[in-house]
This record gives structure tokens, sequence and C-alpha cells, in this order.
């Protein structure tokens, strides 16, 4: 499977919807992506994420630690993010 990111814009905040498989190779594109939303709240969705590399597992610690919220996150990605703080 494939990794895919949907834009969605709801009332004062973005939310992104990450599907498939988060590898390294995703992250500068969705790193570019954020930075054009940095004015307000950013939601990442991770109900539909398949699998995380490690590099995808900093990636969503670091954004989460900057102030992005994380939902629908999967057992396992939350269990690994809190045992890296």
């Amino acid at each position: 499977m494939t990794f895919r990111l949907a834009r969605v814009v709801s009332w004062r905040r973005v939310a992104f919807a990450f599907s498939g498989e988060l590898t390294g190779k995703e992250l500068p594109e969705i790193a570019a992506m954020i930075e054009r939303e940095r004015s307000g709240p950013i939601v990442f969705d991770l109900a539909d994420l398949t699998m995380a590399s490690r590099e995808g597992i900093d990636f969503l610690r670091q954004a989460a630690a900057d102030g992005a919220e994380l939902v629908n996150c999967p057992p396992y990605i939350c269990r690994w993010i809190e045992a890296e703080d």
C-alpha cells in the first residue's frame, strides 16, 4: 500500500488525514504542506494509517510536541510515541 494525505479544512482548523504507510520518503512533502498551514491549529487524523517507520513516528512525535493534535491514533503508534518521550 502507498501513502496518501488528504487536507480537510473545517471551522478555523486544518486536518490532514493520513492513510497507508508513513515512511521517511513522504516527510519532506508533508512538512512542506504543514508549513503552509501554520496560521492556525493543525490536526493529524491517523485513523487510516496502517504502518509507520521510525522516521514517521519521530515526525509525528515532534509535530505533537510542536502543537499538532493527533486524533484517531492507532494504539501501537500512541504507545510508540509515548515510549520515545
